[in-house]
């Protein structure tokens, strides 16, 4: 660092460009801006430093840097409450008066602090998010379990071979999440478990009423995407054929990123992360009961992209997964055809 000194005219602008000037001073420093050429100059420049440095993103930084940055305030804090203390004795009591530059050095504490701890406040309130979500995803996952128990050990499933699943595909396409409601209509699961804790939602009209429902009211109400089963038989949670796989064989995440509102786009088909997180990633569920969060889409068995068959590239809704440990999880939800 030059420890060459300052300027005299740099503390002068310095508080002009802060607003931190009396009227009088104001004007003094606007006249010699229009009248010296330098001074103007010198003024322009650190007009464009202090641009930068209002510009500039806070870093994220660690809590033990937060905890001595604000015991240092602190301690500052108390020693001049000492300063002043002494000072009483000595003179008389007077009203306490601020000067500008004293309130400009405390508004400049506040910014500092205000850029350590928000986003460290703004990361801790997104964690907390994500493991909402993880733990919804967990109870999707005991009451899947719930289900197939009663079930032979089948997971929820249509299993039929001549259906669709996209909105503009040939027929009439079917909803994959009608597999998930056989949770609410069985009274496992609670249609509000299905509603992903980083995406704001309605509240669910009369959850007796609804189980008399074929699906989900409307896309509102699932976020979560969840393993064809419409044109492929059921999964079952303890196949021999799965062995190991099962840890690594995802049956649930959040809502795809592939198929828009139900439809094939193949702008899309090189998105990876969830839209219900911002892109940051997604919660996904697997096949033996455990959920975990990721922030790409290679998490499948032997680094399957679980949004996507494997080898296609274009998609009409008759798709199916190319084996038994091939994820392939739908959209969320289709809205019936009029």
């Amino acid at each position: 660092m030059s420890d060459r000194p300052l300027h005299p005219d740099d503390a002068i602008l310095t508080d002009y460009l802060m607003g931190q000037c009396d009227p009088v001073q104001r004007e003094q420093i606007a006249r010699r801006l229009d009248e010296d050429g330098e001074f103007a100059k010198r003024a322009e420049k650190l007009g464009g430093l202090l641009k930068v440095l209002d510009a500039a993103e806070a870093p994220e930084v660690s809590e033990l840097v937060i905890a001595r940055t604000v015991e240092a305030v602190s301690a500052a804090a108390r020693t001049e409450a000492l300063l002043a203390r002494e000072a009483v004795v000595s003179r008389p009591v007077s009203r306490p008066t601020f000067s500008f530059k004293e309130l400009g050095a405390m508004a400049a504490l506040l910014f500092i602090a205000a850029t350590i701890l928000l986003p460290s406040f703004q990361r801790a309130r997104q964690l907390a998010v994500d493991q909402a979500c993880q733990a919804q995803a967990g109870q999707i996952g005991v009451a899947l379990g719930q289900y197939a128990n009663a079930n032979k050990g089948e997971l929820p499933a249509m299993g039929r071979t001549d259906a669709a699943w996209l909105v503009d595909a040939d027929g009439s396409p079917v909803s994959n999440s009608r597999n998930l409601w056989r949770l609410v209509q069985d009274k496992i699961a609670h249609p509000q478990s299905f509603q992903c804790p980083a995406v704001r939602k309605p509240e669910f009209p009369n959850v007796a009423q609804m189980t008399m429902l074929a699906d989900f009211p409307s896309r509102e109400f699932i976020d979560y995407s969840y393993h064809n089963g419409v044109n492929v038989g059921p999964v079952r949670i303890s196949g021999e054929h799965l062995g190991r796989a099962a840890a690594e064989m995802a049956i649930l995440a959040d809502r795809t990123p592939v198929f828009p509102d139900g439809r094939f786009d193949p702008r899309c088909l090189n998105q990876s992360n969830s839209p219900n997180h911002g892109g940051r990633g997604q919660v996904v569920l697997y096949l033996d009961g455990h959920g975990a969060w990721t922030d790409h889409a290679e998490v499948g068995v032997d680094r399957d992209n679980i949004w996507l068959v494997q080898g296609v590239s274009h998609y009409r809704g008759i798709e199916r997964p190319v084996n038994a440990t091939d994820t392939f999880l739908l959209p969320n939800f289709l809205a019936p055809q009029p």
